[in-house]
């Protein structure tokens, strides 16, 4: 059975960032932007955001758009994407945001470093999917989503070390981008792949399938080109 798509979904400075080196909730881009990442994440069958970014941006991961949700409809999707958290470390707070919206389901996947108390506290809340031990296989992730929950498109919204795994591991296929007008600095600021390490061997390389300029910022959409 094939993988799922993967397409990924990020805005970034001019200078190549993703925020700064104090996580916060992503608010420098316009709200033309803000409705853009709506539409993309009304593509997919599932939303599949690391941890970390859902409690830095305090995320529901919901769609709540009702002109959304009905194209959703008519093309045979559910109302909301399937929701999915990773988490190599398990830290995992049941108080956040995500964990009071109930609109679809929601999935976690983590690894046995999860306390016994937490898997507990979880467990009625969402689907729980634990490793023996981090890193995640996220291949693995992927295939239980395709075979256990019929997931054939999944939109990816970060954070960056995310990102940078599923690239490493091959398993993304196209990408927004958002390039906004402002400028972080900082030699320790994250870029799409995480904070600066060493190159992708071998470089991912896109295809750029379409470009406009909004009314603040350049969207951009590309396709991995596979070798």
């Amino acid at each position: 059975m094939p993988l799922p798509k993967v397409i990924a979904n990020f805005a970034i400075s001019a200078d190549g960032k993703v925020t700064t080196t104090n996580p916060a909730p992503a608010t420098f881009t316009s709200p033309e932007d803000k409705a853009r990442l709506r539409w993309i994440r009304s593509l997919g069958d599932a939303l599949l955001v690391g941890a970390k970014t859902v409690a830095a941006d305090t995320m529901t991961m919901g769609l709540s758009d009702p002109k959304l949700q009905a194209e959703r409809r008519k093309r045979g999707q559910s109302a909301e994407p399937l929701r999915v958290i990773v988490s190599n470390s398990g830290k995992i707070d049941p108080d956040w945001k995500v964990f009071k919206n109930d609109n679809s389901p929601l999935l976690v996947f983590s690894t046995k470093k999860m306390s016994a108390d937490l898997q507990t506290r979880l467990a009625p809340r969402c689907d729980l999917w634990l490793s023996d031990k981090p890193p995640l296989n996220l291949k693995g992730v992927l295939q239980t989503l395709r075979e256990n929950y019929g997931i054939k498109t999944v939109i990816c919204e970060g954070g960056p070390s995310l990102f940078g795994a599923l690239v490493k591991e091959g398993l993304i296929n196209e990408l927004y981008l958002t390039i906004a007008p402002v400028i972080f600095g900082g030699s320790a600021s994250p870029t799409l792949t995480g904070k600066p390490t060493g190159f992708l061997e071998p470089p991912l390389r896109m295809k750029l399938l379409e470009v406009k300029a909004g009314t603040k910022e350049i969207f951009a959409h590309y396709k991995a080109r596979r070798s």
